[in-house]
């Protein structure tokens, strides 16, 4: 998959992860967001984390390329691109949290939700691999 087009520019893409603790006592929650994105010919990451409710880091970095190239090389070879792109959960868990990883480049697209407890299930190695690289994405 090529990450840039005939122009020389980035191709469009769009990498976001979202995983909190749900509702849990305020020393006990937490978040983490992290966006990857491409803007024209440039490249960001923002990422998001709060730990046991207080906010760590909130910030918005232009990425180096060679960077940007090795993280998606390692997603693509984990197969995000051939994820289906699931939509909603339709049912309503009280103080669950669905996290999700949605991933974007061209025309490939995927998505999937989880629970805190799926990932650590038999058949999620692929899934929370991917969230490992991401969590690991750092300017």
């Amino acid at each position: 998959m090529k990450l840039k087009n005939q122009n020389g520019k980035w191709r469009p893409l769009d990498l976001v992860w979202e995983e909190s603790s749900g509702a849990v006592a305020p020393e006990y929650r937490y978040a983490k967001k992290y966006h990857l994105y491409t803007q024209e010919n440039k490249i960001f990451l923002f990422r998001y984390i709060l730990k046991k409710g207080i906010k760590i880091l909130e910030e918005t970095k232009e990425i180096d390329p060679i960077n940007y190239e090795k993280w998606i090389s390692n997603l693509l070879k984990k197969n995000i691109h051939l994820l289906p792109y699931e939509g909603m959960p339709e049912e309503p868990m009280t103080g669950v949290s669905y996290n999700f990883v949605s991933f974007r480049l061209g025309s490939a697209k995927s998505k999937y939700y989880y629970r805190l407890d799926d990932i650590n299930q038999e058949g999620w190695e692929q899934k929370k691999a991917i969230i490992n690289l991401i969590e690991r994405m750092k300017p």
